[in-house]
């Protein structure tokens, strides 16, 4: 199931930065638009993560009602913590429930979706997310893995375009 794998190493990408990055530089506000951290792009992507897990067993989702847990926001361990949590409920899907229909709610009335759209539409919001948090953490000396905050697309793309 490829698109499991794809949002396993996302949520195993946000887990290595977790080990890593000091609790100050993690809550560290940039005067940028939204006043974002890297605290607050993890949990933005981890309160999707949750709304789809509880739509996995509910069968409706809608991603305007997360949690926004300012814990996870403010406490690395709280977020390595709910990534062990949803990597364990990943990896216990089963190809037929990625065929499962999903009732979603967007702005205005309701459309239906499944469960492999989603964790598409996931593994790129986190992709985008993780490159934002790259952006926070540019004026530290973080490792940071070169498939962080690219989306497998464009990595399979520049294979093909390499000399």
């Amino acid at each position: 199931m490829k698109v499991v794998e794809h949002n396993l190493q996302q949520l195993q990408l946000l887990s290595t930065l977790l080990l890593q990055v000091e609790p100050e530089h993690y809550c560290q506000i940039k005067p940028w638009p939204g006043q974002p951290s890297v605290g607050k792009h993890i949990r933005h992507v981890l309160d999707h993560y949750q709304q789809l897990q509880l739509a996995s067993h509910s069968k409706q989702l809608d991603y305007r009602l997360r949690s926004r847990d300012k814990d996870v926001e403010n406490e690395p361990a709280k977020a390595l913590y709910l990534i062990a949590h949803l990597t364990s409920w990943l990896r216990n899907l089963k190809t037929t429930d990625l065929d499962s229909t999903l009732s979603y709610q967007p702005a205005e009335g309701v459309t239906y979706t499944s469960l492999q759209r989603e964790l598409d539409f996931v593994a790129s919001h986190s992709v985008h997310h993780l490159a934002l948090i790259h952006a926070l953490l540019e004026q530290w000396d973080y490792a940071w893995p070169d498939s962080a905050g690219v989306h497998s697309s464009t990595v399979e793309y520049q294979k093909r375009c390499a000399p």
